[in-house]
Parts: structure tokens; C-alpha cells; sequence
């Protein structure tokens, strides 16, 4: 299945990969950054799989594992878009 990330779930992705560089380095902003698109690539697999949300309407929630962060995500016939993902201390939506 096709996958497609928003112009606002990418720009999510670099403003924190962008804290990670400052606080902790590259080389932990490069973890970070393959550890979200490879749980998020997983999706197209078996999208299913992931919890539907009950805080955005039509979405289900990936928690990416070991990061303290939550892509939603919309499942469609066709593709799977990412829409945002989202700091878990974030009040979201």
C-alpha cells in the first residue's frame, strides 16, 4: 500500500529532529528520524493493525516504540497518509 506523508507530518518530523540535533546531536536526531519512518513504513503491512483514535475522528494512532511520540495516521483504500506526528506532552488535537 502507497504511503504519504503530509506537508504538516513532515514539517512535525524536522521541528523535532531539528530539538534532537540541538539537544542531543546528529547522531541521535538520525535515530530518531529511522525509528519514526520505519514504524511508520511498517503501516503498509497490515494498517489495520494500529489502534483507532479516539482523539482525531477517522484516524488511527501509531505510538512509535521507545520515543515519546504518536504519528496518526488515515487509513485509506488506497494509501496510507500520515497526518501528523505528534510529542506525546503535546496537548494534541
Amino acid at each position: 500500500m502507497r504511503l504519504v506523508w503530509t506537508a504538516e507530518a513532515l514539517n512535525d518530523l524536522a521541528d523535532s529532529l531539528v530539538y534532537y540535533l540541538e539537544k542531543a546531536g546528529p547522531t541521535t536526531a538520525a535515530r530518531v528520524e529511522t525509528r519514526i519512518f520505519s514504524q511508520v513504513e511498517a503501516l503498509r503491512t497490515f494498517p489495520e493493525s494500529i489502534r483507532t483514535s479516539d482523539r482525531v475522528p477517522g484516524t488511527r494512532e501509531r505510538a512509535i516504540q521507545r520515543l515519546p511520540y504518536i504519528a496518526f495516521v488515515q487509513v485509506l483504500p488506497d494509501q496510507i497518509r500520515v497526518l501528523n506526528v505528534v510529542h506525546t506532552a503535546r496537548r494534541f488535537p
